[in-house]
C-alpha cells in the first residue's frame, strides 16, 4: 500500500514538472505579447506584463501585415484538409470491395509509401510543380500530400467496421457506389472522418517546408513563413525594420490560438486516430 501511494506521488510530481516545463515558456510568451516594447525589451521570464500593451499585435497588422498569411494558411488549410478528407474515403471505400483484383496488393504498397521520408519526394515534386507552373501558387500547397497511405488505410480501418448486412441491403434497393459512400459509410464511419480531418488540420496549418521551397511571392507566404520572419527579426517586406521581443511574441500568440482553440474539440479524434487497431474487441 505504502509503495502504490510512493509511485503515485512520484508519478504526479513528475507530471507536475513536466507541465511547469511547458506551462512557463508559453505564460512567458504571452506576458511579453502583452508588453510594451521597451519592457519586453528586458531580459528574464516574464510571468506578467510589466507594461501592458497591445503595440506588439497593431505592429503585426499595421506594418508587417500579418492578415495575409493568416488568410493564406485558412485558405490552403480549408481546401487542402477538404480535398484530402475526400480522396481518403474514396481510397479506403476502393479498397474494402472483395472483388477488386489484386486488393492486398494494393493495400501492401500503399503501406509500403510510408517508409518512404516526405522529404526524398520534394525535389522531385519541385520538378513536377515546375513544369505544370504550380510553383509561387497556393495551389502547389494544396495538392502536396493531398493523399496520404495513412488517412486511406485509416479510413479503411473504419469503413470495414460498417455492418454489412446494411450494406447489402442498401445495393439491393438500387444504391451505386457513390450513394453507398455518401449516405452509408461516411455517416456510419463519421468518427474516421473527424480523425483524418483532424490530423490534416494540424499538418496543414503547420506546413513549414513545401512553402519555404514553393512559394518565394510575398503576397503567398503562409502563417509559418511569415512567423520565422518575425522570430529572425526581419519584416516580411524589408530586412532593415527591428522587430521588438513584443512583435515576436505576439506573432506566436497568434500562430498558437487557432490550435488551442481547435484541439479540446478534436482531441479525442486524434487520439484515436494514433490507436485505431490497438485494441480489439
Amino acid at each position: 500500500m505504502l509503495k502504490s501511494r510512493s509511485v503515485r506521488f512520484l508519478s504526479y510530481a513528475i507530471l507536475i514538472a513536466l507541465a511547469v516545463t511547458m506551462i512557463v515558456p508559453l505564460w512567458s510568451v504571452v506576458a511579453t505579447a502583452f508588453s510594451s516594447k521597451f519592457a519586453s525589451l528586458q531580459p528574464g521570464i516574464k510571468l506578467w506584463p510589466e507594461t501592458f500593451s497591445i503595440e506588439g499585435f497593431e505592429t503585426l497588422f499595421r506594418r508587417l501585415n500579418f492578415v495575409l498569411p493568416f488568410a493564406n494558411t485558412l485558405y490552403v488549410t480549408v481546401v487542402g484538409t477538404a480535398l484530402h478528407v475526400l480522396l481518403s474515403a474514396m481510397g479506403g471505400y476502393v479498397l474494402i470491395q472483395q472483388d477488386l483484383p489484386g486488393r492486398r496488393i494494393i493495400a501492401g504498397i500503399i503501406l509500403l509509401t510510408l517508409t518512404i521520408p516526405t522529404q526524398v519526394i520534394l525535389v522531385p515534386l519541385f520538378v513536377v510543380f515546375k513544369q505544370f507552373m504550380l510553383l509561387n501558387t497556393l495551389l502547389s500547397l494544396i495538392v502536396s500530400e493531398m493523399v496520404s497511405a495513412f488517412s486511406i488505410l485509416l479510413m479503411k480501418t473504419y469503413f470495414e467496421q460498417v455492418p454489412k448486412s446494411m450494406i447489402e441491403s442498401a445495393r439491393m434497393d438500387g444504391a451505386g457506389h457513390f450513394k453507398l459512400l455518401r449516405d452509408f459509410y461516411l455517416p456510419l464511419a463519421l468518427p474516421g472522418v473527424l480523425t483524418v480531418t483532424a490530423f490534416q488540420i494540424v499538418h496543414k496549418y503547420n506546413l513549414f517546408i513545401e512553402p519555404l521551397l514553393f512559394i518565394n511571392d510575398p503576397q503567398k507566404i503562409t502563417l509559418q513563413i511569415a512567423l520565422q520572419s518575425v522570430i529572425l527579426g526581419e519584416s516580411a517586406t524589408s530586412t532593415n525594420d527591428f522587430i521588438a521581443p513584443n512583435v515576436t511574441m505576439a506573432a506566436i500568440v497568434l500562430a498558437l490560438v487557432p490550435l488551442l482553440v481547435f484541439y479540446p474539440f478534436m482531441q479525442k479524434y486524434l487520439i484515436r486516430g494514433l490507436t485505431v487497431g490497438g485494441v480489439k474487441e
